[in-house]
């Protein structure tokens, strides 16, 4: 269900939230920030749900056939839209890389028809950074004159590349990482953990609660995680040729999927200052708890100089490929610059 009990973190921002939408003085549209995996979409869920749910007294109750229904995701006026990655929704087979102009006209000729089955018709855009020109224009009209009973939340890790005019007619709900105990509590209530596990695994997470529930239920997201943390491994102890033979592949696979790519970067990221942390002798903030053993023993090896260096490169590699830099040359500096054992 879709209550603040399944929601991990973020109490204050529900109680707001809840509140304003049971005094009758919700938002027609929302703008929900913050890092990836953090709950944006659990939140955009509990909105759903307190604009729908049949209980006057606790909105939302995530127990109402309203609430249950958009916890399943089958509530006929509770609808997600993203990015159409195979071509489905267009029916041509194509990928996409944004919310398409097509996308954002469905939802404008729907959202002026009455809700089917509850109070409100609730929209729900991830992504929304990467709707189309053609796309955010076409949501601003909407926007600016907003349809009763429909409300329109958009999701977004980085809200600066939003149009700022649509940004302007939102209301802004920002999220950060959850407190450590404030998450372990979560996975203990919601998971039913022991108290060590649920310690292990939220300093795994590093805040972010959308981690967690993949590591719990995902086996591919587990094995896919562990193959990227094999990888910067396998760099980090590599000659500069073995690197220079592995950029070449890392071209290849961010031409194939940009998005995949970009997540075992920030994987590796969160590795190197792992190994710098550790460096310091402050194992117990280490996230990648599991793996503590072998990032002590890189942290001896490279020391905290060489650790910060490998950091700082990886950064500038991530920019460089968020300005759409040549990413064969990218990826060919990133394999040449970062410090190695040999």
């Amino acid at each position: 269900m879709v209550d603040s009990s399944t929601v991990i973190g973020h109490q204050k921002i529900l109680d707001r939230l809840s509140t304003a939408i049971s005094n009758g003085q919700n938002s027609h549209a929302y703008l929900i920030s913050g890092p990836d995996s953090v709950g944006k979409k659990c939140v955009a869920l509990y909105i759903a749900s307190a604009l729908n749910c049949e209980t006057a007294s606790q909105t939302p109750c995530g127990t109402c056939s309203q609430c249950n229904r958009i916890s399943r995701r089958v509530h006929s006026d509770c609808e997600t839209i993203s990015i159409d990655v195979d071509g489905y929704l267009h029916g041509d087979g194509n990928k996409r890389t944004v919310i398409t102009i097509d996308q954002v006209r469905k939802i404008i000729r729907e959202c002026y028809l009455k809700p089917y089955e509850g109070k409100y018709r609730v929209y729900i855009i991830e992504q929304s950074h990467r709707m189309s020109e053609e796309a955010s224009n076409a949501l601003l009209k909407t926007l600016e004159e907003p349809p009763e009973q429909v409300v329109i939340i958009l999701i977004s890790s980085v809200p600066e590349k939003i149009l700022p005019t649509l940004v302007s007619r939102t209301q802004l709900i920002s999220l950060k990482k959850v407190n450590r105990l404030e998450l372990q509590k979560g996975l203990i209530q919601n998971f039913q953990l022991e108290d060590t596990a649920a310690e292990e695994l939220s300093k795994t997470c590093d805040g972010k609660p959308g981690i967690a529930v993949k590591m719990l239920n995902d086996e591919d997201y587990k094995k896919w995680r562990s193959d990227a943390l094999d990888e910067v491994e396998f760099l980090a102890e590599a000659d500069s040729y073995a690197r220079f033979i592995y950029g070449g592949s890392l071209s290849k696979r961010y031409l194939k999927d940009r998005d995949a790519l970009i997540a075992i970067l920030t994987l590796w990221q969160e590795w190197w200052r792992d190994v710098l942390i550790s460096s310091y002798g402050i194992n117990n903030s280490i996230i990648n708890q599991s793996r503590v053993d072998k990032i002590s023993y890189f942290a001896d090896r490279y020391g905290s100089t060489k650790c910060a260096q490998n950091l700082r490169i990886l950064n500038s590699t991530m920019v460089k490929l968020q300005k759409n830099f040549n990413p064969s040359l990218t990826f060919e500096q990133l394999m040449l610059s970062m410090p190695s054992l040999t």
